[in-house]
């Protein structure tokens, strides 16, 4: 797959409004460490996607996660079973206070995060 997507990228034959196979990638970077070329396959499929969603090209459940982790702090939903399974482990109870989430909304507004429409 990261073969395919960096010779279709070097000969723009992409149309990332379109394209689905970039977000197949799990970001492992195992093709970055193995490129005898030297080239950053894991860098340049992280360009795309970038590229992509600016376009409106972005998976739904990405979409929900990037919308979930500027209203929360989180990019999980916290439900009753985590509370539940948290306190059986005796972990304390997740909290993001309202600084954090300001500060988090903030940076989202200056980065390339705050290009992608996400409503």
């Amino acid at each position: 797959m990261t073969r395919e997507v960096m010779e279709r990228a070097t000969e723009e034959a992409m149309l990332l409004r379109e394209e689905e196979s970039i977000w197949l990638c799990v970001m492992c970077n195992s093709c970055t460490e193995r490129c005898q070329l030297g080239v950053d396959p894991a860098f340049v499929i992280t360009l795309l996607r970038q590229a992509a969603a600016a376009m409106g090209n972005c998976p739904r459940h990405l979409v929900d996660e990037a919308k979930l982790f500027q209203a929360s702090g989180f990019s999980f939903p916290s439900t009753g079973m985590t509370k539940k399974l948290r306190k059986e482990l005796g972990l304390p109870e997740l909290c993001v206070s309202h600084k954090a989430i300001s500060e988090i909304q903030s940076i989202v507004k200056r980065t390339s995060m705050g290009r992608v429409d996400i409503e």
